[in-house]
């Protein structure tokens, strides 16, 4: 789809425009700013975003802290939330061995009294979330060549231009199209039917069933009581 279809789409929905007619340029891009916000917004909603990229970068011996962004030491986009990171250790090339990084909060990095300790493989890692660039900074201080892997959502595309052809996974057309309603009717003056806002409401939630992750089935043991027998549902005993 183009922004120019999407945005004349949406325009229609709440009788701004009736069948057949454009946008002027002036709307057009006014629009497609409005177009972009929202994909903005919906990049830092977990449940809206459809992919979660990972990527590997090279630590280098003795170096703590690493910008990550946009130029930065790991150039890339700036996802706008990190949901895991793991060490990779290149000591076996034919075999890497990953490990999983405890991710640390403000406190938690700020309680740490020695923070350049080093040792063969980093440990823990603390995420400031910095704009434009994060930095990563980990503990220990590795002195050894290791990878980072780092588990990141994926911005959703956003609109370059009005003309563009821009393709988003089934399901979000109608989401962008009701959505984009919403957020346009206010800038042009225009009454929402209830139809729509529902519409627009549904499609988001379509969307986030599809997107939800895939969590363990786990339960408690303070109800199971520690080393009691479980029931495997998938085998039936």
């Amino acid at each position: 789809m183009t922004a120019q279809d999407l945005i004349a789409s949406s325009l229609r929905l709440i009788g701004v425009l009736a069948s057949g007619e454009v946008p002027s340029a002036a709307e057009a891009n006014d629009a497609l700013l409005i177009l972009n916000q929202m994909l903005e917004l919906w990049t830092a909603e977990r449940l809206m975003i459809f992919d979660v990229s990972i990527q590997e970068f090279s630590l280098t011996p003795g170096q703590q802290t690493y910008t990550y962004g946009t130029a930065g030491n790991f150039n890339a986009a700036r996802p706008a939330k990190i949901e895991r990171m793991g060490i990779v250790s290149l000591s076996n090339p034919a075999q890497p061995l990953e490990l999983p990084l405890e991710m640390l909060t403000d406190q938690q990095w700020t309680d740490i009294p020695v923070k350049s300790i080093s040792s063969s493989l980093p440990q823990k890692v603390y995420d400031d979330g910095a704009f434009p660039l994060r930095s990563l900074s980990f503990w220990c201080v590795p002195s050894l060549a290791v990878n980072v892997r780092i588990s990141a959502w994926t911005a959703l595309t956003q609109f370059v231009d009005l003309f563009t052809d821009t393709t988003f996974p089934p399901g979000y057309a109608k989401a962008l199209r009701y959505n984009l309603a919403i957020d346009l009717a206010p800038e042009f003056g225009a009454a929402v039917d209830p139809v729509i806002a529902l519409q627009a409401v549904e499609s988001k939630a379509i969307l986030k069933r599809i997107n939800a992750p895939l969590s363990d089935l786990r339960c408690d043991e303070a109800i199971v009581g520690s080393g009691a027998p479980t029931f495997n549902w998938l085998t039936g005993q």
